[in-house]
């Protein structure tokens, strides 16, 4: 459940709003107040208030909201309950002067309360501090024991689910304008900010049912998405574009694989093949990978490993494209490999285990050698004696 609760000095504006809402609100509940009126209930609060000059901000305000996917089913007694709890758990007594009011004008029940800090002996019982963040535990702590979600772990399931159309949705995309669409598809809202320096700088995430335009000014929707995934940056994002669209044209412009990487060398990336399982020359080698990286970066500005980037090897296509499948119906065509730069690292095939082998130079309109597994030496020293 969002919620929020602050200390702070207040005057009778407060308890009107608190129990007005448009006509809509509904008192669910009050202590140690006689007066019906606003005014009256305000001047009995200030009264008991004064007994404890020390304390200047002696009203506690806040409120709970019911997320969809719990308050469909939650009474209002239930909601009335969990907020007396919390209150509880954070020095709210029997003594103490509080009103609480049930607000229905919004897209979600919410529920706002005043609390008198100050009992009616004349004690604080309520500590401001970090009060907000006290007040937030109170709440989850009441919603474990009635077996309620809490709203940590309707945020986790809100970011799994955001993380997941995201992801999927870059792979059919090569910008940002494009990204908004897709994930507005996907019933998201993609909210960028920008700078002078960076240009598009940060991104949050909004689920579109959860957008709420009366309370908005009380919390924001979403998640940025360093919430949303520790891995996935907008940096990360932005090279992901790069690399797409020079793909999309060195496809577009390519007849054959030794076209495509030739066109991707010359903006300034290198072309690495993962064969599923051991590559074979003379042969057709299944092809299960693609991976491009950005080849001039200083140490400097190397790129960290991310969600899809993956330090000395680059971006993996098969991750990022949706056309991949057609790309590599470009690279093998009806070419037989005749061999290749033995540059090897541990394959992740699920198939096979063995090795990923990097493409390098073409032989004879394919692969040129520039580099030849220790095994196989004997045989090119042979080969180039022949010749």
């Amino acid at each position: 459940m969002n919620n929020s609760a602050t200390t702070r000095t207040i005057t009778k504006i407060a308890l009107e709003y608190n129990g007005n809402d448009k006509g809509t609100a509904e008192m669910v509940s009050s202590n140690y107040l006689l007066s019906y009126t606003a005014e009256g209930q305000f001047q009995e609060m200030k009264i008991v208030a004064d007994r404890n000059p020390k304390v200047k901000k002696w009203a506690l305000t806040g409120y709970i909201s019911q997320p969809d996917e719990i308050g469909i089913n939650l009474k209002d007694e239930e909601f009335t309950e969990i907020a007396i709890k919390a209150l509880d758990k954070i020095g709210v007594t029997a003594n103490n002067q509080f009103r609480l009011d049930i607000h229905n004008s919004t897209k979600q029940k919410h529920i706002h309360f005043i609390v008198n800090r100050i009992d009616i002996s004349g004690k604080c019982t309520v500590k401001s501090h970090d009060i907000g963040r006290r007040f937030g535990e109170a709440v989850r702590e009441v919603c474990k024991e009635k077996g309620l979600l809490t709203d940590v772990e309707i945020g986790i399931r809100k970011k799994e689910e955001m993380l997941k159309n995201l992801t999927e949705a870059l792979k059919a995309v090569d910008n940002f304008d494009s990204l908004i669409l897709k994930m507005k598809e996907r019933g998201f809202e993609v909210q960028l900010s920008s700078n002078v320096r960076e240009g598009i700088s940060g991104m949050r995430i909004v689920m579109e049912k959860d957008k709420n335009h009366q309370t908005e000014r009380i919390y924001k929707a979403g998640y940025k998405l360093s919430e949303i995934s520790n891995q996935l940056k907008t940096s990360e994002i932005k090279s992901l574009f790069e690399v797409k669209n020079a793909v999309r044209e060195a496809k577009r412009t390519s007849a054959n694989l030794k076209g495509f990487r030739d066109y991707i060398e010359q903006k300034g990336y290198s072309v690495k093949i993962q064969y599923d399982g051991e590559f074979k020359a003379n042969q057709k080698n299944e092809i299960q990978d693609v991976w491009i990286n950005k080849v001039d970066r200083t140490p400097l500005n190397q790129q960290k490993n991310g969600f899809f980037f993956q330090k000395n090897v680059g971006f993996s296509l098969s991750a990022i494209d949706s056309d991949f499948e057609d790309l590599v119906k470009l690279m093998i065509g009806n070419e037989v490999t005749k061999n290749i730069n033995n540059n090897a690292i541990p394959s992740k095939s699920a198939k096979n285990e063995s090795v990923i082998e990097i493409a390098g130079e073409l032989l004879e309109g394919l692969l040129k050698p520039s580099y030849v597994a220790q095994n196989d030496d004997e045989i090119w020293k042979k080969k180039r004696k022949s010749r």
